[in-house]
Parts: structure tokens; sequence; C-alpha cells
């Protein structure tokens, strides 16, 4: 299909070219110059003839090249798809790695969202990453760098954040029920609008993180740094702050907190607790 458009780019540079100097090659040549049919009112009407059957080449090229190039692009995505539900068998070491580059690659190629359970991103560096709807349950990004990372309406059940390192990072409207958060950093991030039921953040750092309205209910959170946390209008039914740093946070609205969960954390220095609630 690229020769064929090549050759008749050509074609129609050299019909332009002629019609162009048509006067100087008419005065040059065709004054003296004839051949049985070949004078020049043959060429002349041949240029013309010439003219509109390049038009309509030019038109049907372009839409058979679109339409090629529209079926190469639909196969590509299809291996794609496939090469990445392979590698969930693979556990070579550069496994993460592959699995990355190729899911990368399937964004590029304006695919809106992806299914990817059980995928390995574990211990590489991802950044500027934008996934919509998309199916990451129990994805391991566990030891992995996540820079300007946005998940939008994404399913991250049961996923793995072990060790990882959160920065400038976006989660909206993402289900994180079940996930572990085991020793992660994820100063400042906002939970506003996820769900959150059962996930574990064991020993995190989860400084003016943001939870606000959110139903945290079976939420662990023993260990945390949860200084200056916003936990405005949350359930905390069965939540765990053993061994937490609650100094500064915020529990004004919170529902189903009790005495006795406060007192598990190791320092609640000037938290604000619900209407009702003293210590």
């Amino acid at each position: 299909m690229k020769f064929t458009i090549f050759v008749l780019i050509a074609l129609t540079i050299v019909t332009v070219f002629i019609t162009g100097f048509w006067d100087y090659l008419n005065e040059l040549i065709f004054p003296n110059s004839k051949w049985g049919l070949y004078d020049r009112d043959f060429f002349e009407n041949l240029l013309v003839e010439l003219h509109g059957g390049i038009i309509d080449l030019l038109i049907v090229s372009v839409l058979l090249f679109w339409f090629d190039s529209r079926r190469t692009k639909k196969e590509l995505i299809t291996k794609l798809k496939s090469e990445i539900s392979s590698l969930k068998y693979y556990y070579g070491p550069d496994a993460s790695f592959k699995f990355y580059a190729k899911l990368r690659y399937l964004l590029s190629l304006g695919v809106p969202n992806v299914s990817v359970p059980d995928g390995n991103m574990m211990g590489i560096k991802i950044e500027s990453l934008s996934l919509t709807k998309s199916n990451l349950i129990a994805v391991n990004f566990s030891e992995s760098t996540l820079i300007k990372v946005k998940f939008q309406k994404c399913n991250l059940e049961a996923s793995q954040f072990k060790g990882s390192k959160l920065k400038h990072c976006e989660f909206h409207n993402v289900n994180l029920n079940r996930s572990k958060f085991i020793k992660a950093q994820l100063k400042g991030m906002n939970f506003e609008t996820c769900k959150l039921e059962n996930v574990t953040f064991r020993e995190c750092s989860l400084e003016s993180a943001i939870f606000k309205g959110v139903d945290c209910t079976g939420v662990s959170f023993e260990g945390s740094n949860l200084r200056s946390a916003n936990f405005k209008g949350v359930n905390c039914t069965g939540v765990s702050f053993k061994g937490a740093n609650l100094r500064s946070a915020n529990f004004k609205g919170a529902s189903n907190i009790t005495k006795e969960i406060i007192l598990e954390a190791s320092n609640y220095e000037r938290i604000t607790l619900p209407d009702g609630l003293n210590l």
C-alpha cells in the first residue's frame, strides 16, 4: 500500500509539472512533432484525463490506507492484550518491566481502558500513567514508585502496595477494598471518593491524608503515621488505630468511633473528636 501511494504521488508530481510548463513544452516540441495520432491535441486530452484519474485514485488510496491502518491497529491491540494476559504466568526477573512496557504501549494506541487482573508491576518506576474504568484487581505494585499516576473509576480490589511510594497520585472513585498498603508512603493522599473496606494501612506514612466521608469499615491503620489526617464523616466500624500517630487528626462528624479505638493509638494529642465523645 505504501509503495502504491508513493508511485501515485510521483505520477501526480510529474503530471502537475508537465501541465504547469505546458506552454514551454508546446512551443519546444509539439509544433513540429507528430506521430500518427500522437499530436498536441492528443497529449492535451491525455493530461486532462490524467488529472481526473489521479484525483479518483488518490481518494481510493487514502480510504484503503485508512481501512488498512485501522485493521493493523486492531490486530496489534488484540496481540498486546493476549501478550499481557500471558505474562501473568511469566516469573522471570524482567517480568514487571515487560508487563509495564506492553501496558504503556497498549494505552498509547488509544485503548480507553484495560483489563489486567493479577498483573505484576513490582519494583519499577511508574510515571505519568492514566487509567480509567480499568480492571486492576490484585495487581501488585509492591516496592514500586508511582509518580503522577491517575486512577479513575478503576477496580483495584485486593491490590498490593507493600513498600510503595506514591507521589502526586490521584484516586477518583476507585475500589480499593481488601487492598494492602504496608510500609507505603502516602503522604497527603486523597481517598475521599474511594471504597476502602477492609484495607490494611500498616506502618504507612499517611500524614495529612484525606478520608473524608469514606466508609472505613474494617480498615487497619496499625502503626501508621496519621498526623493531621482528615476523617470527617468517616464510618469507623471495626477500625484499628493500634500504635498509630493520630496527632491533630480530625474526626468531626465521624460515626462508630469509640474511646477505646482512639486510646489504642500511640499519640492522639490535639485530636478533634465527634460531638459527645471525650477521652
